[in-house]
């Protein structure tokens, strides 16, 4: 009995090591970090490659959330920062899906995929404003504004529901409904953010890209 209850234990122990180092070991972190490091996000071909490599890391770590999250922050930034390119649609039905099945990974950061949710609509909108708007324009507030009542310290949240409100407005004519003081709140969000690893820590450049001093 002690024999079969010590190897019961050691199998236990043997899976949740497993499930770990699925999540933290360098190995891991050297396989996604050159991968994100290889990137050019402004660059279709670069994107498709980089999500190509980020599903074999998938294939290897199906435990993280990680490579899935990249992969679809890639596809959707692309999609919004060019949505009449050719390669904009084609990663929007690459990823559709893929902001669902984030929500069911281990250890996600529920804030940061919501985020993602906010921008797949707004990548929908930006593609045919016209049509697009009133279909979905609700859907992406919700999902800036779920994101930021999940982390309420998360800066990417606030700048990307900042600029869709700051578009909408310039689209539509009417005020915009972003506080005066929230530039001011999302800069200091960024300042005081502390990264860890490759978790998610960009915005700062969508600060740049949007001429957002």
């Amino acid at each position: 009995m002690k024999n079969l209850i010590s190897k019961f234990v050691i199998v236990v122990a043997f899976m949740c090591a497993t499930s770990v180092n699925a999540q933290n070991n360098p190995q891991f972190e050297t396989a996604l970090g050159t991968v994100l490091s290889s990137v050019n996000a402004d660059n279709a071909s670069s994107v498709l490659k980089g999500m190509d490599a980020l599903k074999h890391v998938e294939a290897q770590y199906p435990n993280s959330w990680l490579p899935m999250y990249y992969r679809t922050l890639y596809a959707l930034q692309y999609a919004v920062r060019f949505p009449q390119d050719s390669h904009s649609s084609l990663f929007l039905d690459a990823v559709k899906n893929d902001v669902d099945a984030l929500q069911s990974k281990e250890d996600v950061d529920r804030s940061e995929v919501l985020v993602l949710q906010g921008l797949y609509y707004t990548a929908l909108i930006v593609r045919n404003p016209s049509e697009n708007c009133k279909r979905y324009c609700t859907d992406a507030i919700i999902g800036y504004k779920s994101a930021i009542g999940v982390n309420p310290s998360n800066p990417r949240a606030h700048l990307l529901l900042y600029i869709f409100f700051d578009k909408l407005s310039k689209a539509t004519g009417r005020p915009s409904m972003n506080d005066a003081k929230e530039l001011a709140t999302i800069k200091q969000l960024f300042a005081s953010e502390k990264t860890t690893g490759l978790q998610p820590a960009w915005g700062r450049e969508v600060m740049d890209i949007y001429k957002l001093k």
